[in-house]
């Protein structure tokens, strides 16, 4: 059997990182070699996420399991609230 590979919007991390992509925020993405980049999130799926860095043409794509840290560059912290949680669906 094939690994699923389908994102899981339950979690909020997903939920998250979807509710900057509609906002259009910057963000700062640190990878694990240390390398900090910033832009503007474009899509994610369940193994990368797609990064368009400044002044670039193209998207860069970053492997999920080689980022250590995102934090968005706009907006007030203090304002930062959690996408709200999506209840699951019941069963059919």
């Amino acid at each position: 059997m094939a690994p699923d590979h389908e994102l899981d919007t339950s979690l909020p991390g997903v939920r998250l990182l979807q509710q900057w992509i509609r906002q259009r925020r910057r963000i700062s993405i640190q990878l694990a070699s240390g390398l900090e980049l910033q832009g503007r999130l474009l899509w994610q799926d369940s193994e990368f996420l797609a990064l368009l860095l400044p002044e670039a043409e193209r998207p860069e794509l970053l492997a999920r399991h080689r980022i250590e840290r995102i934090r968005s560059l706009d907006g007030d912290p203090s304002t930062a609230t959690m996408p709200t949680p999506r209840l699951p669906l019941p069963p059919i």
